[in-house]
């Protein structure tokens, strides 16, 4: 095996412009007396594995706590991260080796979660619904079912019913 080989092996760009997730993280108590009250210095990132990254955010960054707080999957990593950076650049925090802090007060904060919301791909999955719910769902749709059945004029009655009486009838006579 030559060197170009074992380059091509190591060396493997990464394209971000493939499906993956888009992460908020938040650097806890880094403004104020009271934090988050006012500004939120937070990170608007993309990876491929949030939990993995932010593993190496500790390991490698200033020991502040960070924790992520959204992280929604996309289709495009790099064009919605891109997006995102753009529409909340006023609120960028000129760092050298970072273009993704941003210092968010309450109301930018709420938008941005609301543009997680909203570009958000959401797989919905029934173990996520609490069992209660399923079963109270479940009743709900045999009485109304059951209240459909007498309003339409069903009867709750065997249809060997009129043959019984006809039999006695006959007895009888």
């Amino acid at each position: 095996m030559n060197s170009d080989e074992i380059t091509t092996i190591i060396y493997q760009p990464r394209n971000d412009h493939e499906p993956g997730f888009i992460y908020l993280m938040e650097a806890e108590g880094y403004h104020g007396l009271i934090p988050g009250a006012w500004l939120r210095r937070c990170k608007i990132g993309l990876s491929r594995n949030p939990e993995a990254r932010l593993d190496n955010f500790h390991r490698n960054q200033p020991p502040c706590n960070v924790k992520i707080l959204r992280t929604i999957y996309v289709e495009n990593m790099a064009n919605i991260e891109s997006k995102l950076h753009q529409q909340f650049n006023q609120c960028n925090v000129e760092l050298i080796k970072s273009q993704e802090w941003f210092d968010f007060n309450p109301v930018q904060f709420m938008m941005v979660n609301w543009e997680f919301e909203k570009r958000s791909l959401y797989v919905f999955s029934l173990s996520e619904l609490p069992i209660k719910l399923i079963i109270f769902s479940m009743i709900g749709v045999l009485g109304v079912g059951a209240i459909a059945g007498t309003q339409l004029g069903f009867s709750h009655q065997p249809e060997s019913q009129p043959l019984l009486q006809d039999a006695k009838h006959k007895i009888k006579n």
